[in-house]
């Protein structure tokens, strides 16, 4: 009886091994990537959406900042 129950932990123990090594990748990751692959930036634009999003600004403040976002970016580049 006190065997078989050994045996048990052991395959419970394996299991919980091997979707800790299928799952840890996963999470390692997870917000660090897009869909499509690519790795997000810390991205003012993106960060402007994500605050539209939550309802933190409203459509006119958003277009206002990000109108002033693209024109900071732009003489930044010239």
């Amino acid at each position: 009886m006190i065997g078989s129950e050994v045996g048990w932990w052991g395959v419970g123990a394996l299991f919980m091994l091997i979707c800790m090594a299928v799952m840890m990748p996963r999470m390692m990751w997870h917000g660090h990537w897009d869909h499509g692959g690519h790795r997000w930036r810390d991205d003012p634009e993106r960060t402007l959406a994500d605050r539209l999003a939550r309802g933190e600004i409203d459509t006119e403040e958003y277009e206002r900042l990000l109108e002033a976002l693209r024109r900071s970016d732009d003489s930044a580049r010239a």
